[in-house]
């Protein structure tokens, strides 16, 4: 990443920001390895279930969408645990947790296997993302969060636009042996996490914000209480949730509007689909710039202005290129928001309680529910052009919700402190 961006002339009697830690650079290489090998799978599930177990559509649906549950849950035990436990723990085992879930789909030869996998997978990849998040604002300075969470989310999206073509190219797309690889692949992340941890110090989940030593269980109902009676962070989640209502599911929201409109509809999605993982990749570390110019507030509200942009252009779209210009509107926006709502995130979280705030984050994902749910009712009643604006209307109530609370929260809508624009 260093070769992508150059570094800025400092001025007289500054000093050089320390470079980031190996474990660091290994947390943000570990993201687009970890989307590599789930996006090489995870897509064809279904195809997998169908063909290797025969199971109908409705079976299929149940079991991949219950993981929503599980993922939810996850999120926040796993980031609260490690506020308890430490990160180290945590992540090692959400990772030992994924690899067991890959060998029982490898082995898997009943639906209640599957199953489990499938609550397993949710639990272990959703604890392991927040506290992954909650150990990189540990090792960073503040100043320099907020690229390198561009970063993870830049080496995400790599790795599964990357994913599903190699997959299909080497013929693991829908297989058992697509499995196998995936849990090799994590297997070996696994142990150089292990030593890399090992030979960082990484300072341990000690006091509570007043400084004094708790138990652990007396640890983590301190946090969930923390969580929810911090109206600061509900406020955010809130706004957050309808955000992820916009774009979380954007593909299900397009993929209806051109059924039933186009007669080449599966080639006009799977254009803008790709378009939005090449914009987001091509568009990434621009964007990072950008936010670090101004308040992760005032990031977020321009991405909600482009997304909604995005979505007035889908709605009156009638042609392929029209799809594709206002899937890459709508894809810059994304480049603003997602970096910019984990720095919200930081910058409020008390540094003993950070990893329960990353975790709380997942609620937000209740909006890959709320999304589709209105998305379909507006379809259903109106047509696509309603069903867009109406969705995306709710990009615009957020950005209200972010405006509203960031200017009553002292210090939110400015700069990180140490924060420039030189690369890491």
């Amino acid at each position: 990443m260093r070769a992508l961006t150059r570094r800025p002339t400092l001025r007289a009697g500054a000093v050089a920001p320390p470079p980031a830690p190996f474990l660091a650079k290994l947390l943000v290489s570990g993201a687009g390895i970890m989307s590599l090998a789930n996006s090489i799978t995870m897509p064809f599930l279904a195809v997998f279930l169908r063909r290797e177990l025969g199971l109908d559509p409705a079976a299929i649906g149940l079991l991949i969408g219950s993981s929503v549950l599980f993922s939810i849950t996850a999120g926040f035990l796993g980031g609260t645990l490690s506020d308890v436990f430490g990160r180290a723990p945590v992540l090692l085992a959400g990772l030992l947790g994924v690899v067991a879930s890959f060998i029982g789909f490898f082995v898997a030869e009943h639906v209640l296997v599957v199953f489990a996998c499938v609550a397993a997978m949710a639990l272990s990849t959703s604890s392991f993302a927040p506290v992954g998040k909650a150990l990189l604002s540990d090792l960073l300075p503040e100043g320099d969060r907020v690229r390198w969470f561009s970063y993870q989310y830049l080496a995400t999206n790599v790795g599964y636009a990357v994913g599903p073509l190699l997959g299909v190219a080497l013929g693991l797309a829908g297989g058992r042996a697509g499995f196998l690889a995936a849990a090799i692949v994590y297997g070996v992340y696994l142990a150089v996490l292990a030593v890399a941890i090992r030979t960082t110090r990484v300072a341990p989940a000690e006091a509570s914000a007043e400084g004094e030593p708790q138990r652990g269980m007396d640890r983590f109902l301190g946090s969930f209480r923390a969580v929810a009676g911090d109206m600061r962070l509900l406020c955010f989640l809130a706004a957050g949730l309808l955000l992820e209502a916009v774009h979380l599911r954007v593909s299900v929201l397009l993929a209806q509007d051109l059924d039933i409109g186009f007669a080449d509809g599966t080639r006009i999605l799977a254009a803008v689909m790709t378009t939005n993982a090449i914009t987001v990749v091509v568009f990434q570390l621009s964007a990072s710039k950008l936010v670090l110019k101004r308040d992760p507030v005032t990031a977020i509200v321009i991405g909600a202005l482009l997304m909604f942009a995005g979505m007035a252009g889908f709605a009156v779209a009638g042609s392929l290129w029209q799809f594709v210009a206002a899937m890459v509107v709508f894809s810059i926006g994304e480049t603003f928001i997602v970096p910019s709502e984990f720095a919200v995130i930081d910058r409020i979280a008390p540094p003993d309680r950070r990893g329960a705030y990353f975790g709380a984050q997942t609620f937000t994902q209740l909006g890959g529910f709320v999304g589709p749910f209105l998305g379909g009712v507006l379809l259903s009643t109106w047509n696509g052009a309603a069903m867009f604006l109406g969705v995306g209307s709710l990009a615009l109530l957020s950005s209200v919700a972010y405006l509203t609370a960031g200017r009553r929260i002292p210090g939110l809508m400015g700069r990180e402190r140490g924060a420039s624009g030189s690369a890491a």
